[in-house]
């Protein structure tokens, strides 16, 4: 299945043998439904929806397409979509690491990720969150088909162009199990295992499992029905135990539970993998492997420890009532978690009870546009603020501008502590002690990471005005203050694995306050600035995240360095 086996053009003319297998695209280009056969009958509309009911499953490392396989669309969510296709997809994941997988349909291609499989019924579903211009097949089909009825079967190439092939069932050729399995003489190649087969009026009749050139198998409807159906009750299930876990603590005062171990000392069960997708983390591929890039990983130092006895006991105290933590859910789960700050920005929100908070747009953002045909900022989301004292609020989102990365949350409280947002000369901010604030929105620890404030280093980011700084974060403290000494806002941190701590600072943030009061920020949006975050993943044991080691040894040398677009260097 690897994809230099598979050049060579469209299916329609790589041979005189293979002329029932036609080449085409959905959409304007529908013309291929007239052709002879099963096509004639289906006609252009049911022709049409069909089509709109598989995609391509290509596994790719990000610069290469290693296995593409079909999938066939079971289940349109509130945002998003499902997708059920062969196990093989399994296998290539656990052979290979580090791929993704990339939903393709028509020109689109969006990132998907692996919900459940069962290796025992040869299926794995896949999911989505973004919206796409798709069509569920029916999955409750009782009809018992006959031996001889006409079919024909649809997959996508690596490209997302639409394949078909049409046929007969065959049952097997003697035998008890001959009134159970059948096959079709649709010839198919590689491209389309994954791929549904419907029958000549339209209706869903399996997923094709062996691609074949003489005859393939699949797997019948009721049998998927029956296994999707086992699936969503585990999911339910899973779903009540997170929210018990996330709710409970509210109720009794407690301390929320954290994820489950992310390298468990025994087997993890189903359970345990639904939790993490819960969480909105992946499921490994592999025993043994440990989730990384996740929400929950600590830094620095818990409140009351450490760099903490460095400042004054009143900033201390100011910072740990300034500084929340805030999570974002499509539905019941996870889409993000980072950190921010309570702020005075506009009076007449406190008039009604509320406080604003400044965090970052990660929160929200979509991180496939512009790739695929969502948004820029996710619909549908709901947040969620966890205030000092663990006590949680519902957020609304009333400001956001993606090119400085920034968003303004209204939360309901009375008790929140303003840092004031003002402007700062940077020449007088280079020798001073910064510390980089945070907080984990699962356990609600506040953590904190000193450094000094790096003027000549440089990432990687498409917004050149970021300050950088030696202290060293996680995930949970994007949006979270970078602080001098005194307790001054000095900017909101970014994440990067390499280079320290990304800041963008204050005099900006002012910039962008004042254009929010204004009415002016959206315009800023046409200049679109990626800011990316490192996806949670799963590492095999010696597999490294981050700095590579010789980076590492650099770090550890005590030689001065520094950075310049993302890479380091010895300073001589």
């Amino acid at each position: 299945m690897l994809a230099n086996k598979r050049d060579g053009g469209d299916l329609a003319g790589s041979s005189n043998a293979n002329k029932r297998t036609r080449s085409f695209l959905s959409g304007d280009d529908l013309y291929w439904y007239a052709n002879k056969g099963i096509w004639s009958e289906l006609g252009e509309k049911r022709a049409l929806k069909l089509s709109k009911s598989v995609v391509s499953l290509a596994l790719s490392d990000g610069h290469t397409v290693l296995f593409s396989f079909s999938g066939i669309v079971v289940e349109e969510l509130r945002c998003g979509y499902r997708f059920l296709t062969s196990a093989s997809l399994i296998r290539a994941l656990k052979e290979h690491d580090d791929l993704k997988i990339e939903v393709r349909h028509e020109q689109n291609v969006v990132i998907g990720f692996l919900e459940e499989y069962d290796l025992d019924h040869e299926i794995a579903v896949v999911k989505i969150t973004s919206s796409l211009n798709l069509n569920a097949v029916f999955l409750h089909n009782v009809s018992h088909y006959q031996p001889y009825n006409d079919v024909v079967s649809l997959g996508r190439d690596i490209s997302g162009k639409l394949l078909a092939t049409t046929g007969k069932l065959t049952p097997i050729s003697s035998g008890s199990d001959r009134r159970y399995l059948m096959f079709s003489s649709c010839k198919l190649s590689e491209f389309m295992e994954g791929g549904p087969l419907f029958d000549c009026h339209g209706a869903f009749v399996g997923m094709n499992l062996v691609p074949s050139m003489e005859k393939s198998f699949f797997l019948p409807v009721h049998l998927i029905s029956e296994r999707l159906k086992h699936f969503e009750t585990t999911e339910e299930r899973a779903v009540f135990l997170a929210r018990v876990n996330e709710l409970k603590p509210e109720r009794v005062g407690g301390t929320p539970t954290d994820i489950p171990d992310s390298h468990p000392k025994v087997a993890p069960d189903k359970d345990h993998y639904r939790y993490l997708e819960v969480l909105g983390y992946p499921r490994p591929t592999k025993s043994g492997m440990t989730l990384v890039n996740t929400f929950e990983e600590p830094f620095g130092d818990i409140y009351h420890h450490g760099v903490w006895k460095q400042l004054s006991r009143g900033v201390s105290e100011k910072i740990h009532h300034s500084v929340v933590t805030l999570a974002s859910f499509k539905g019941d789960e996870r889409f993000f978690a980072c950190s921010g700050t309570f702020i005075d920005w506009d009076g007449k929100f406190q008039y009604n009870g509320c406080q604003i908070i400044l965090t970052s747009a990660c929160l929200v953002r979509n991180p496939d546009y512009p790739y695929d045909e969502g948004n820029k900022i996710v619909d549908g989301l709901r947040i969620k603020v966890s205030i000092p004292g663990k006590k949680r609020r519902k957020g609304t989102l009333i400001h956001c501008n993606l090119h400085y990365n920034v968003a303004l949350v209204s939360v309901k409280t009375s008790s929140a502590v303003s840092l004031p947002v003002v402007r700062h000369a940077r020449e007088n901010l280079c020798s001073k002690l910064v510390v980089a604030v945070g907080r984990c929105f699962k356990s609600g620890d506040l953590m904190a990471s000193s450094g000094e404030l790096a003027p000549h280093w440089s990432g990687p980011f498409d917004f050149k005005r970021l300050l950088y700084s030696t202290c060293r974060i996680k995930k949970a403290g994007i949006g979270g203050p970078l602080v001098d000494a005194e307790g001054n806002y000095i900017g909101m941190n970014f994440y990067d694995q390499k280079v320290g701590n990304p800041v963008l600072f204050c005099d900006d943030i002012v910039d962008i306050l004042d254009r929010f009061k204004k009415g002016t920020a959206a315009e800023l949006d046409n200049d679109l600035t990626r800011w990316p975050v490192p996806w949670p993943k799963w590492l095999r044991p010696g597999d490294r995240n981050g700095l590579m080691e010789w980076e590492q040894r650099i770090i550890d040398s005590g030689c001065p360095y520094n950075y310049s677009g993302g890479d380091i260097f010895i300073v001589k």
